[in-house]
């Protein structure tokens, strides 16, 4: 019995398949080690990180595939893809693993919202401003807590949002936009200078029932590619010089920005080092859960969408797929009681808000 002959253009489709499934590989295994790489010489991994959910989905295809197909090159991705799986809590949760019973009975509710400037709210004809903030109002208050804190970037008229919202106490940092709308009395506060940036970042010690809770809101420099990145999405014609022109822009843009984020995610810790109360951060990164400002403020951190999320983490309103970048961390003794995202059109963000429980003045 002869055995049956295989086919050239078979096996040279499978080395041209197998090829670009090896590529996809070494750029996940590339976007694994982004956050631990310094953006110095290596701004650019930090631009590949964007792609991330991309190329951790082709690496899932691949691996379907070859699956399908019964080949044992399955596991190439397979394994690729569970070597960074604590990467992919990130970004996805499929289940929201309990903590056991929480601390506190009464959680200090927190959330964080970039507002554009409240220019994305929707109003009434001859209500003006006002309306506005009815509007934002009547969402939030929809929402299943109403916060106690709340942390405002990109903000206008913070002190009427303060009002309608009943909150007493409200902070602002007028240079950068930054409000702190507080229920809790504030004992102390101040803002944080970069040496190379403007303020991006303020604080406040609030007098909580829990205990004295130290609140950062930070607002990092932002990239500005937003519309020339969906400009390139719509119509990339690689032959066109306008398309490299963008291109070029955007690889540019984004490495410089990484480089000033960095700086100012390094200012921001080593002022957290020396806070002497359990301390949360909340705000607008402009940076994704690999890159490496994120590693600078969340290392060794709590995230509360890897303690307590559920689903997808997409926190801003793009084309790119999962694009996450507004965090809430919080120092050790920091209980995140749970996560959410509310999918609120006011804003191209989406506000984030947490439950927390100071455990270390909670007898936990």
């Amino acid at each position: 019995m002869t055995r049956a002959k295989s086919n050239p253009k078979t096996g040279l489709l499978k080395k041209w398949i197998l090829g670009i499934n090896g590529c996809f590989i070494l750029l996940l295994i590339l976007t694994y080690v982004t956050p631990y790489v310094s953006v110095g010489k290596w701004g650019w991994l930090s631009l590949l990180a964007l792609t991330y959910p991309f190329i951790m989905v082709v690496n899932g295809l691949f691996a379907t595939g070859w699956i399908f197909f019964r080949s044992w090159y399955a596991t190439f991705s397979i394994v690729a893809l569970l070597a960074g799986f604590s990467n992919h809590t990130r970004y996805i949760k499929l289940f929201s693993i309990g903590g056991g019973k929480a601390p506190c009975e009464e959680s200090i509710r927190l959330m964080s919202y970039n507002m554009r400037g409240l220019s994305m709210i929707p109003v009434k004809k001859g209500t003006g401003i006002e309306g506005k903030i009815d509007s934002l109002y009547n969402a939030l208050n929809s929402l299943v807590e109403f916060p106690d804190i709340l942390c405002l970037q990109e903000a206008a008229k913070g002190e009427l949002i303060a009002k309608r919202f009943g909150m007493n106490h409200s902070l602002h940092a007028p240079k950068s936009s930054l409000w702190i709308l507080s229920r809790y009395p504030v004992l102390k506060h101040g803002e944080l200078e970069g040496e190379e940036t403007s303020p991006s970042c303020m604080w406040a010690d609030l007098k909580t029932p829990q205990g004295t809770l130290r609140v950062y809101n930070m607002h990092l420099v932002s990239n500005r590619v937003t519309n020339t990145t969906e400009e390139l999405i719509q119509d990339m014609d690689l032959k066109n010089e306008n398309t490299w022109q963008n291109i070029r822009f955007i690889v540019s843009r984004y490495k410089q920005t990484t480089k000033l984020r960095a700086i100012e995610a390094q200012t921001l810790r080593d002022h957290l080092i020396k806070s002497p109360y359990p301390s949360v951060i909340a705000g607008d990164v402009n940076d994704t859960p690999l890159s490496h400002t994120y590693h600078i403020l969340a290392d060794d951190l709590k995230d509360s969408f890897k303690e307590r999320g559920y689903g997808l983490s997409t926190t801003y309103e793009s084309k790119l797929p999962l694009l996450r970048i507004d965090y809430l961390l919080g120092t050790p003794s920091i209980y995140f009681k749970d996560h959410y995202t509310h999918h609120i059109r006011y804003s191209d963000h989406y506000p984030v808000s947490t439950g927390i429980c100071l455990q270390a003045q909670a007898g936990s």
